[in-house]
């Protein structure tokens, strides 16, 4: 077993110590801080410390990739520091900390944003995406009846936090704009409350609110209106809190809140975000049907680039999005074979070289993008130390991609990548997808162990 202990104490040391760290989060394999000053951070003791695969920084943040363990990793840097209580601390920080950022670029600011509202609940999204696709597969194979309560129980499980999204976006989406989140989730669950659906469904029901007429959109797993809605809380909250003496803030901003942002998200937010949200998902449709092979080659080839800037968090509002709109994603599959292309350079760099510590690298890199669906240890630690391997694999994945986008691969919930969940994505995609994920893999483990890996001892 690592020792997470020490790995955490160095970190926090190396990137200037505790008194430079002003919050930390992390995704599924990086570390996030934000430091006070990251010329105190010393990088390439960092990159070259055991555990660290990589240090990146991006998007006004100082990211220290670690794979895998990096959930160990940041639990014991809090067991061991005060650092969780700065980021409790720093929602109210919001203005601060943005001012700060206005020096990162847009595309900086853009990412650190959609990771930060949609990376905490995505392990709960994946579990429940896996569970939904494994649904489609037994109901599929006769092995349970869409009628059974079994199917109604299981079924629940699975597409809960898919209908009640907008509560999940709500509080993360506060934490990043320094709204109040419960205040967020309330106006969520609003939203999403049995009689404000029921007004959607009844077509012959005229809604007004005190006379204005309300164009009602359908809010149960939709994006954008809740983002929306917790950013014009944040800043009314903001305004208030300048005016309104501070013994009464608690009682009078909620109510506020309640009586102006939700009537307003009605009035105007949702109508306006459901014209947007279906002109992004209908362009973007359009370009897939107007060349899906161009476009799939391009999302094929170009993902392991995306991963290494970070840029793939910029598709995960535009997928969420097409299951709200269409119902179903066609975007992602046309990636899948990327996973297990670099899985499959991973594996062939592991067979054939002799260095112990690349085989080390390679061995658990292969493992954790097969089998976990985790790529950036194989694409960090193997991958960009060899160029031709990672320009022959990402042409394949380019491949792959164009057959998910001929054949009209689509999937229609978040189902993790990898070896273990072939099944439900067959299920969801049909036959087509395993070609292509099969496509992927063998061609990039041939082309890598028998052409483009040079071995050196």
């Amino acid at each position: 077993m690592a020792d997470y202990s020490k790995l955490a104490k160095d970190i926090v040391e190396h990137v200037g110590g505790e008194e430079n760290i002003n919050s930390l989060t992390h995704c599924i394999t990086r570390l996030r801080f934000k430091l006070k000053d990251e010329s105190k951070a010393d990088t390439e003791t960092l990159k070259n410390m055991q555990g660290v695969i990589k240090v990146m920084q991006a998007g006004g943040q100082y990211q220290v990739v670690i794979g895998s363990d990096v959930e160990d990793v940041y639990d014991q840097i809090l067991l061991s520091t005060s650092i969780g209580e700065k980021n409790q601390s720093e929602p109210a920080e919001a203005g601060n900390l943005a001012s700060e950022n206005k020096k990162n670029s847009f595309m900086e600011k853009m990412t650190d944003l959609i990771s930060g509202i949609f990376m905490p609940f995505m392990g709960a999204f994946a579990g429940a995406g896996l569970l939904k696709g494994f649904l489609v597969l037994f109901t599929t194979l006769s092995l349970l009846d869409k009628t059974s309560t079994t199917y109604t129980i299981l079924y629940a499980a699975s597409d809960g936090i898919f209908y009640f999204l907008p509560v999940f976006l709500a509080y993360c989406a506060a934490q990043k704009f320094g709204a109040k989140p419960f205040i967020s989730m309330a106006i969520a669950c609003a939203m999403c409350y049995p009689s404000m659906t029921a007004l959607f469904g009844n077509k012959e029901v005229a809604v007004t609110f005190f006379s204005i007429p309300v164009k009602l959109i359908s809010y149960p797993s939709s994006v954008l209106p809740i983002l929306l809605t917790v950013y014009a809380q944040s800043k009314l909250e903001k305004g208030l809190m300048k005016v309104i003496p501070k013994i009464i803030q608690s009682i009078v901003i909620p109510v506020v809140d309640f009586a102006v942002v939700f009537p307003v998200a009605l009035i105007v937010i949702g109508p306006v975000t459901d014209i947007v949200s279906k002109g992004i998902a209908g362009g973007i449709q359009a370009v897939f049907t107007f060349s899906p092979a161009v476009a799939g080659f391009a999302m094929g080839a170009l993902w392991p680039l995306f991963i290494v800037f970070g840029l793939h968090w910029g598709f995960v509002p535009i997928i969420m999005n097409n299951y709200s709109v269409l119902g179903y994603d066609y975007i992602s599959p046309t990636t899948f074979g990327a996973n297990f292309g670099i899985a499959a350079a991973c594996l062939a760099v592991f067979l054939k070289t002799r260095n112990k510590d690349m085989k080390l690298v390679s061995g658990s890199a292969s493992v954790s993008a097969l089998i976990g669906g985790i790529t950036e240890p194989g694409i960090y630690g193997v991958l960009m130390k060899n160029r031709k391997i990672f320009i022959g694999m990402c042409i394949i994945n380019g491949v792959s991609g164009i057959i998910a986008a001929v054949t009209g691969c689509i999937r229609t919930a978040q189902v993790p990548v990898n070896l273990l969940t072939i099944p439900a994505l067959f299920a969801m995609a049909g036959p087509a997808i395993v070609v292509s994920i099969t496509f992927s893999f063998v061609v990039v483990f041939l082309l890598t162990y028998f052409f483009l890996y040079k071995d050196e001892v």
